[in-house]
C-alpha cells in the first residue's frame, strides 16, 4: 500500500502546478435483485430441495481525478485515486417441501477497496461515418480490499479477510447525427476485466477462492436534448456477456457464463454552477440468470 501512494502522490502533488482539470465524483448504486426460487428433484422424482434467493446491493464509489491535455490533439490522460464501499445484502432460504425453513443462511456483506489508476480519453472527429467517437481506457490496481460479513442467521458461516486485485476497461462510443437537430445515436462497444487475488480468511488463517470476470456490452443509445437548459436524456437497449470465474488453491478455473439484454434510461443535468453536473440512471434486466433486476445509480460530480 505504502509502495503505491508513494508513487501516485507525487504525481498529485506535482500535477497542481500543471494546467489540467481536477474533479470530485461520488457514485451511488443500489441494485434490487430479482428472487430467485429454485426446486430440484431427485433421479426418481423424489423431492431434493427447495433453495430461494435475493441480493440486494448498495455501492458508493468516491475517485478524485486529475486530468490533462497531451500534445496529441483529442488525446487527455487522468489519475484516479479512489475508494468504494459495497454493501450486499443476500437472503439465502432453504425450504422442506411444505415450505417450512429447512437452514437460513442470509446475511450482509461489506467490502471496502482503496484503489489508484490511469487512464485516457481520445475524440476522433469525422470517423466511420459518425461526428466524432470517443474512446476511454482506465488500469485501477486495488491495493487494498476488505471483506467482512455481519448480521448472520443461524446457518450462515462468519467470513472475513483481505485481497488485492485489478480492474482495467475499454470503450469506444459513436455519436451520429439523426434528422431531427436535437436526437443524435451513440453506439458503444465496451469490455472490461476484474480479477482478485487469493483471497485470505482472517479467521481461519487460509486461503480462499480466486476470482476473476470478463464482460463485454454492446449498446445502442439514442439521446435527446430537451428545451430545457442543461438537460439530456438518453435511452436504449444493450446487450451483455458476463464470464466468471472462480478457484481455490491449487485447483482449476470454474467457469460460468450469463448472456443478457438490459434496458437503460438515463437524465444527465449539467449545472449552471461551472463544473457541477448530475446523472441519475435506471436500468432492468430483459433475461438472463439475474431477469427482473433493477439498479439505480446517482453520480454527482464536480470539475474545478
Amino acid at each position: 500500500m505504502k509502495n503505491y501512494l508513494a508513487t501516485l502522490l507525487p504525481l498529485f502533488i506535482s500535477s497542481t502546478c500543471l494546467a489540467g482539470d481536477w474533479e470530485i465524483k461520488t457514485d451511488l448504486k443500489i441494485t434490487d435483485g430479482a428472487v430467485s426460487d429454485e426446486t430440484k428433484y431427485k433421479s426418481g422424482g423424489a423431492f431434493d430441495e427447495r433453495e430461494v434467493k435475493q441480493k440486494e446491493k448498495t455501492k458508493l464509489e468516491t475517485l478524485l481525478i486529475y486530468s490533462d491535455e497531451t500534445p496529441l490533439d483529442g488525446l487527455k490522460y487522468n489519475l484516479r485515486l479512489g475508494n468504494i464501499v459495497e454493501q450486499n445484502r443476500e437472503k439465502k432460504l432453504e425450504l422442506n417441501e411444505d415450505g417450512t425453513v429447512d437452514k437460513d443462511k442470509s446475511r450482509t456483506e461489506t467490502e471496502r477497496i482503496n484503489f489508484v489508476g490511469l487512464g485516457f480519453s481520445y475524440k476522433l472527429k469525422n470517423a466511420l461515418g459518425a461526428d466524432r467517437w470517443k474512446f476511454k481506457g482506465r488500469y485501477d490496481h486495488y491495493y487494498d480490499i476488505n471483506y467482512g460479513a455481519k448480521d448472520f442467521q443461524e446457518d450462515a458461516k462468519e467470513r472475513s479477510g483481505s485481497l488485492k486485485g485489478n480492474k482495467w476497461s475499454l470503450t469506444a462510443t459513436g455519436e451520429y447525427s439523426t434528422p431531427w437537430n436535437s436526437v443524435f445515436f451513440s453506439p458503444y462497444l465496451q469490455f472490461k476485466q476484474e480479477r482478485r487475488d487469493d483471497w485470505i480468511d482472517d479467521i481461519r488463517l487460509k486461503q480462499q477462492e480466486e476470482e476473476k470476470e470478463k464482460e463485454s456490452e454492446v449498446g445502442l443509445i439514442f439521446n435527446w436534448i430537451p428545451p430545457l437548459a442543461g438537460w439530456e436524456l438518453s435511452a436504449g437497449p444493450y446487450w451483455q456477456n458476463e464470464v466468471d470465474y472462480k478457484r481455490s488453491p491449487g485447483e482449476d478455473w470454474e467457469r460460468s457464463d450469463d448472456e443478457r439484454w438490459v434496458a437503460e434510461v438515463k437524465a444527465e443535468y449539467e449545472s449552471a454552477v461551472p463544473g457541477l453536473e448530475l446523472e441519475v440512471l435506471f436500468y432492468e434486466h430483459l433475461n438472463g440468470e439475474d431477469e427482473g433486476e433493477r439498479r439505480l445509480n446517482l453520480e454527482l460530480s464536480y470539475e474545478f
